[in-house]
């Protein structure tokens, strides 16, 4: 074996990276085939949480597993920033040297695996490994450590055979190949395997999200997405896109409703979304919708340039629940000069709306650079924004407003109606950072 890719810890291990599934496809396809794939992040959750994976099928205590793995990720964190190699490092290392490869590609997708790529790095490059390095969280530190930072699968193609590739004789289908990775051994009832139907976000429009960024927006063929599901063998997906429009979410619908599959999305609330609409998507398979909402403030929504009306998004999840689909909310507190007020009337919509709600899923406003926001600072009531280098991780950024919240102040009116927001959820808050787990318990 030439080449092996790998998915560093830290980050939820309920199914396999959807990157370097999209990577070793490709790579295969184009005539590199002395490939493996490791998920190093799977192999160390199994091996610290035994008896949790254990009791999968039964109940799991997701709130203790939650405490102890945040626990654990945090000291580790630690012991790497002082320069020190975690305990798992000489095995997860051996494991790498007996696939016999000369190249170690890492996808970083979180921040949260900057640490352990760092040390896992740092340790295969004593050893004579080459490192490449690419994904959206790559920051600085790591780019400069590893041998290579690529920017794409073509970049990489091209580094592993060390010659330009004639671009228009590239096999650049989208279909998948999930048989490298161990499907049953992820934290998950049943597997759920991630798939995208389109490079980016069709909206690229809300000022918080960096997403989309400079990538344009195409769509995957759906005989590609109807072939890797059928390949697969697998009855559960998750279609991982930020948005997917209706007339794309239709045509899913149609190619993939005759193979009985069940599958969960990410989609905007807007009124064209009708119950007729939902009523189709259900029949296709659709079960869990994670939703955009945001806020219950029709002022913020316009700031955001969400696009949504926030009579529209009572509607559309109000039907949603009628057709018997699972509503997750994504809330964001503290959007800049959001009032108390707006605060509350986000609140009280949730409260008004808890009926068509199973689950809230609540952040704090964080500035990212070249977010629109970010980049028009003055348009979204932002006065100045400060910048803190970190060891491993990207820059900090904070920032002042002009008026309304700051950012504490947001998070202590969240942790002030944690309670309220609790009552509101039909199932464990946990299940935030176990989602699929909401899918594989529908049927």
């Amino acid at each position: 074996m030439q080449t092996v890719l790998i998915h560093a810890p830290f980050c939820t291990p309920a199914s396999p990276p959807y990157s370097l599934a999209y990577l070793y496809s490709f790579l295969q396809r184009n005539g590199h085939r002395q490939l493996g794939i490791i998920d190093l992040n799977l192999e160390y959750h199994r091996q610290h949480y035994s008896k949790y994976f254990a009791k999968l099928q039964h109940t799991v205590d997701l709130k203790a597993l939650l405490k102890e793995t945040s626990k654990e990720y945090a000291a580790t964190h630690r012991t790497i920033r002082k320069g020190r190699e975690p305990e798992d490092t000489e095995q997860f290392i051996n494991n790498i040297l007996e696939t016999k490869a000369n190249t170690a590609v890492f996808s970083i997708v979180y921040s949260s695996q900057a640490f352990y790529a760092y040390a896992l790095i740092k340790k295969l490059k004593e050893k004579g490994i080459t490192t490449i390095i690419g994904g959206p969280a790559v920051t600085p530190q790591l780019a400069g450590l590893a041998d290579l930072h690529l920017n794409n699968e073509i970049e990489l193609l091209e580094a592993l055979q060390h010659k330009p590739v004639n671009h228009e004789n590239l096999d650049c289908r989208t279909l998948l190949d999930y048989s490298a990775f161990p499907l049953h051994k992820y934290f998950s009832p049943q597997p759920v395997l991630p798939i995208k139907t389109c490079t980016a976000c069709y909206y690229q429009r809300c000022a918080f999200c960096t997403h989309h960024q400079s990538t344009p927006y195409r769509e995957f063929s759906l005989h590609d997405i109807a072939t890797t599901i059928k390949k697969s063998g697998q009855t559960y997906f998750f279609f991982i896109d930020d948005m997917i429009h209706k007339k794309r979410l239709l045509d899913l619908a149609a190619i993939i409703q005759p193979l009985g599959i069940r599958w969960m999305c990410q989609l905007r609330p807007t009124r064209e979304l009708d119950k007729n609409t939902l009523q189709t998507l259900y029949d296709a398979g659709l079960r869990v919708v994670l939703w955009g909402v945001e806020s219950g403030s029709q002022r913020v929504l316009d700031l955001m340039n969400k696009g949504t009306k926030v009579c529209d998004i009572s509607r559309v999840l109000q039907n949603a629940k009628d057709v018997g689909i699972t509503n997750v909310t994504f809330i964001m507190f503290g959007f800049p000069t959001e009032t108390t007020e707006e605060f509350l009337q986000t609140i009280q919509f949730l409260k008004n709306n808890s009926y068509s709600i199973d689950l809230v899923s609540t952040s704090v406003f964080g500035l990212q650079r070249n977010a629109p926001a970010f980049n028009n600072p003055q348009q979204y009531g932002i006065n100045t924004i400060h910048t803190e280098q970190r060891d491993l991780l990207d820059t900090k950024i904070t920032y002042t407003p002009t008026s309304g919240l700051t950012t504490n102040e947001a998070a202590a009116l969240k942790r002030k109606y944690t309670k309220t927001l609790q009552r509101i959820n039909k199932v464990a808050k946990e299940m935030n950072f176990f989602r699929e787990h909401l899918l594989t318990s529908k049927d």
